[in-house]
């Protein structure tokens, strides 16, 4: 044989051996910590994985469910999750502190004119009327910090109340509050969906303030952030993976009832397909994108509560570049 041929065969047989190679490859295992909460596009990808076409191939999920942001953030810390659910207000405060990380996408959106907004939820006979009647009072939020008691001292503190000292804070797992509530643990308590549409077919509960009372305009609610070192080493499964994202937004806005019974059947939620169908819904943006510009007034709202000290150059800690164009 020439040496020619020779060096063909090997090129051919070199060529092949890598294409096998990364068409046959084990896919990557991205661990991700998430919520229990206004996350359904990343929920929707577990639970309608056929929507995903990557999904098996470049990359698969390994889910991990954590009640509070805080806790996310530890395990995150700690190295133990590659993408972690973030709310806006927590991960911009763990990025004024320094925590390394960047933003790729957004999930929902808390208020506006077509969006859900939480709702501060007390017993139907309460005495508490509206927000001046909360002195004294228990309010319950999810955790330390979280946008669930920003938003409230945003609120108590437009209506005249100190929410260091007027106050207190009791912290809860969300699917935890309707009970507390109900039993005089807490005197209000904090209600995203699913949870506010649950306890409103309950009856016996009535709204006294939601987040807008606080915030007054719509934001960014869950972020999804990554560790930098997996977006630096794995860049193309990370196009690859929001770009799923992006598909299951889609299916679950466009197709609802197939969506949502397919978040019921992988227990996401739980309360029945009709109510999840006809309860207010947030806003997911379809593109995934982050709303930049609300995100530099939530910072210049947490510099003013003394959350964050200096500046946060926004552009150090989010990067769409991943998303799909």
């Amino acid at each position: 044989m020439s040496t020619f041929l020779k060096a063909l065969g090997c090129t051919l047989f070199s060529a092949f051996f890598i294409y096998s190679s990364y068409g046959y490859a084990e896919p990557l295992k991205i661990r991700v910590g998430h919520g229990s909460a206004a996350e359904e596009p990343l929920w929707t990808m577990k639970a309608a994985p056929e929507v995903t076409p990557h999904q098996g191939k470049s990359y698969e999920l390994e889910y991990t469910l954590f009640r509070g942001t805080d806790k996310r953030f530890q395990a995150f810390e700690a190295g133990e999750l590659d993408v972690a659910v973030g709310s806006a207000h927590s991960v911009m405060m763990a990025a004024a502190q320094g925590v390394k990380f960047k933003v790729i996408a957004s999930l929902s959106r808390e208020g506006g004119e077509n969006g859900f907004a939480t709702q501060y939820m007390a017993l139907e006979d309460s005495p508490i009327k509206s927000i001046a009647d909360l002195k004294g009072k228990t309010i319950g939020i999810n955790g330390a910090r979280s946008s669930s008691e920003i938003w409230a001292r945003l609120a108590l503190a437009k209506n005249g109340l100190n929410p260091m000292r007027d106050v207190k804070w009791v912290a809860l797992p969300f699917p935890s509050q309707g009970e507390a509530v109900r039993a005089g643990k807490l005197d209000v308590g904090a209600f995203p969906q699913p949870f506010a549409a649950f306890e409103e077919e309950r009856g016996g509960m009535r709204t006294v303030f939601t987040s807008t009372d606080g915030i007054g305009r719509q934001e960014d609610l869950m972020l999804l952030l990554v560790k930098e070192d997996f977006a630096r080493d794995h860049p193309q499964i990370l196009r690859d993976f929001l770009s799923d994202l992006v598909a299951a937004t889609h299916f679950y806005v466009n197709s609802p009832e197939q969506s949502h019974q397919k978040l019921i059947d992988a227990k996401f939620v739980n309360i029945p397909l009709d109510l999840s169908l006809k309860m207010r819904k947030y806003e997911h943006p379809m593109d995934a994108r982050v709303d930049e510009e609300s995100l530099r007034e939530m910072v210049g709202t947490l510099r003013e509560f003394g959350y964050i000290d200096g500046e946060l150059d926004l552009k150090s800690v989010v990067d769409m570049s991943y998303l799909p164009e």
